[in-house]
């Protein structure tokens, strides 16, 4: 048994081992696109040349599957025999809890300790490639998930956080700063999302939350600003149909600023 522990042990080093850059991606709550942003994150990163994976690891509302259009395709085989992260793009990899079970419908009612392992068994039961950066999608709150993946992780080069602009979705937000400070996670930046909605006839934007929270969090914390992305129809069309934003809409003005998004994080990054 100890001798099982250890080789697991060693597997999620091994895998630790080939991940470059490491990046978190949170919410105060639910709803307000954190996993289109962390979706089109890794696709920007990939579309900038970088080798990348995404781990989902919200493990009651995992949605990165239908986000890649990859809902029903069966977990490859490494050639060491070991599972692996399914291959979306030539340098794009997914692992979610979502391809593990056997049924969309399922619900996994776990407590906190099954959580925790099953985030360890995506780095001790996987064969993971070399990736200049993982992203993480991780559930809204600071629960059990973003806790295990910081602990697992042992380094972090830092979280995105996702909100939107009403002071209700602040109030939650504010948590997710306060969990990054407190575990020295650094913050890379904030992303508003839902910002504005734009006329499609004459070209007007309206902002549909009220709130300014946002501004004074921001201040008060010196954080960046990442994007403002607007309410575009064609964002909700594109997560039907499992077909990134950022990818293949990418002359819209939203898909724009996801990819100055991208830019402003790997400048982050690389320059530390």
């Amino acid at each position: 048994m100890a001798d099982e522990k250890d080789q697991k042990d060693l597997q999620v080093q091994a895998n630790l081992k080939k991940i470059k850059h490491r990046i978190m991606v949170m919410s105060g709550k639910g709803g307000v696109g954190k996993s289109f942003v962390a979706t089109n994150l890794a696709y920007g990163l990939a579309m900038q040349g970088k080798t990348v994976g995404i781990l989902d690891v919200d493990v009651h509302g995992p949605s990165v599957v239908k986000l890649t259009g990859i809902e029903g395709v069966e977990i490859p085989a490494a050639e060491n025999g070991m599972p692996a992260p399914i291959k979306v793009l030539s340098n794009l990899y997914v692992l979610s809890v979502a391809s593990l079970i056997k049924s969309e419908d399922s619900a996994l009612i776990w407590r906190g300790p099954m959580k925790m392992a099953l985030i360890k068994q995506f780095f001790s039961d996987f064969e993971w490639p070399e990736l200049d950066y993982l992203i993480i999608d991780c559930p809204p709150g600071t629960g059990d998930e973003p806790l295990s993946i910081v602990q697992t992780m042992g380094t972090m080069d830092g979280a995105v956080i996702v909100t939107t602009p009403q002071d209700l979705a602040i109030l939650d937000v504010k948590k997710s700063v306060d969990f990054a400070q407190q575990l020295k996670l650094p913050i890379l930046g904030m992303v508003e999302n839902m910002k504005y909605f734009r006329c499609p006839d004459c070209g007007k934007a309206t902002q549909i939350f009220s709130g300014n929270g946002l501004e004074k969090l921001i201040f008060e914390h010196q954080l960046d600003l990442l994007a403002e992305l607007e309410m575009d129809p064609n964002i909700g069309l594109s997560a039907d149909q499992g077909k990134p934003y950022i990818y293949f809409y990418n002359k819209m003005p939203s898909a724009q600023n996801l990819m100055d998004m991208v830019l402003k994080v790997m400048e982050k990054v690389e320059e530390a």
